[in-house]
């Protein structure tokens, strides 16, 4: 992937995770259907990745083919970077940055993972339905990741308040709430430069919370359970995956426990993000290419005997410009062999190009950047010229 495709792809990344972002805070956040929107966000962190790397082209423009006269056609097409440039362009070092930084992300996360099952050789491991329970003096347990449950001594499990944060963990350990935030946060490691999905793995540890605090509490007085808030005191912990009671304002997480499952238009506001992730599909699959033809010139051949005056001319060559346009320069340029030459659709050397003669040439259609790629691989890398001849050419 090269640094214009790169960008792109990130641009995508960023509109798609913005759009269903926009539509949960709208219509979803706050609302008490949690497994649903834990569903949702997950889905939304998926969408952001994955659409992006397709091309629908259900709404594209193809482009023509740009005419030359043979009168007017010399050869064509400067480069835009010099055949034999040895130098290291700012796009390359933006995509090997990135690149860097993503896989610095990925092993500080691989680290930390590493952390915990080595806190978990440390410690004392007890299994119970299987779940590792394991104690640990640890200032930020209780904590759970995957299918262990890192525990402080000085909790008791026989008092109330003891029952309520192991119900809690377990709700967190049998959910598989680990797997949603590990998922997030590789996507994160990769997508670094998205912030949306930063926003959205949070917005994701947050529902985590209220699931488990609804387990935790039952049919139990929510009164008791804000003591429980207040008492806790945890910090941070290694990977942030699944902490109790750390992403959440208390605030909010006992809004949402007295928040009644009777939301306004409820299926109303689920249905509704099916047109929200078409609309994503459709504007990013709209791929309109603007169409310059070059205007041919015919001329009227005459049996003249006296040949012209041609002291002061000189041959007219062209040269693409950044616009893609084709401009008429004075001097007749050698043909660059970094460019891909496509003769009637076959891949054809520098040395047959040059052999031929403007009279033989119907059409030519020169491509660049993506989609030279696009069309030809990375072999069109520094861009492609469709040359179509003429039949009497092909006799």
């Amino acid at each position: 992937m090269n640094s214009q495709a790169m960008l792109l792809y990130v641009l995508k990344s960023i509109f798609i995770s913005g759009l269903f972002l926009g539509y949960y805070r709208i219509a979803l956040r706050n609302k008490s259907f949690h497994s649903y929107n834990r569903f949702y966000l997950l889905l939304s962190t998926a969408a952001s990745f994955i659409i992006p790397l397709f091309n629908f082209n259900w709404f594209t423009i193809d482009k023509q083919n740009i005419p030359v006269s043979p009168d007017t056609f010399q050869y064509l097409i400067q480069p835009i970077t010099p055949a034999n440039a040895h130098f290291i362009s700012w796009q390359t070092v933006v995509l090997y940055s990135i690149t860097a930084i993503s896989l610095f992300l990925l092993l500080v996360l691989a680290f930390n993972v590493f952390k915990v099952y080595q806190l978990k050789r440390r410690s004392a491991v007890v299994e119970m339905e299987g779940v590792h329970f394991i104690y640990t003096n640890l200032d930020q347990a209780p904590f759970s990741f995957l299918n262990n449950l890192f525990w402080k001594e000085s909790i008791s499990l026989d008092d109330d308040f003891g029952q309520k944060i192991f119900k809690h963990e377990l709700t967190h350990i049998h959910q598989k709430h680990t797997l949603d935030v590990l998922f997030c946060q590789v996507i994160n490691s990769i997508c670094w430069m998205n912030p949306f999905n930063w926003l959205i793995q949070k917005e994701l540890k947050a529902i985590h919370e209220f699931i488990a605090d609804k387990e935790a509490v039952g049919n139990n007085n929510v009164e008791e359970f804000v003591q429980l808030l207040l008492r806790a005191h945890y910090g941070k912990h290694f990977l942030n995956p699944t902490h109790a009671f750390y992403y959440s304002s208390i605030k909010r997480r006992l809004i949402m426990l007295t928040t009644t499952n009777n939301a306004r238009f409820k299926f109303l506001r689920k249905a509704l993000v099916l047109p929200v992730t078409i609309a994503a599909v459709v504007t990013l699959s709209v791929s309109a290419t603007e169409t310059k033809a070059f205007p041919a010139k015919t001329s009227e051949v005459k049996n003249d005997t006296t040949p012209s005056p041609r002291a002061n001319s000189k041959p007219i060559g062209f040269t693409l410009t950044a616009d893609s346009n084709l401009t008429a320069t004075k001097e007749i340029k050698k043909l660059p062999d970094n460019i891909l030459y496509i003769l009637n659709g076959i891949p054809s050397s520098v040395e047959e190009v040059s052999q031929l003669k403007p009279e033989q040439i119907k059409s030519i259609n020169v491509l660049k950047g993506q989609s030279a790629t696009k069309k030809y691989g990375a072999i069109a890398a520094n861009g492609a010229i469709e040359i179509l001849l003429k039949e009497l050419a092909l006799k």
